[in-house]
């Protein structure tokens, strides 16, 4: 961090993707938390993440796991992942191949 407090410090240039990402999710989980007046042991119920773990990525001194944060997404019924504009998504069809938009695999 370059200055400020966790989680609304301002970070360093260099700092890497990841702590951008769990800054955001640190904040993000404790504006929900806020908002739905969850506490950590109540989330840790609902959710089935630990108590512990959730207060670790308030704190920034933990990375949450994709399934910690599905987990914790689905308790407080709103996304907390940062979504990037840059980020290309790829979707598969539904249609059935045919021989007119059938691609080489």
């Amino acid at each position: 961090m370059a200055s400020g407090v966790w989680p609304n410090a301002d970070m360093k240039p260099d700092a890497p993707p990841s702590a951008s990402a769990a800054q955001h999710l640190a904040r993000a989980l404790g504006e929900a938390m806020a908002e739905t007046a969850t506490g950590q042991r109540a989330l840790a119920v609902t959710s089935g993440v630990a108590h512990t773990t959730i207060g670790r990525i308030l704190a920034g001194t933990v990375l949450c796991d994709i399934g910690s944060l599905a987990r914790l997404e689905t308790a407080l019924g709103r996304r907390l992942w940062p979504e990037h504009p840059d980020a290309v998504t790829h979707r598969r069809s539904r249609r059935k191949p045919t021989a007119r938009n059938r691609t080489a695999v």
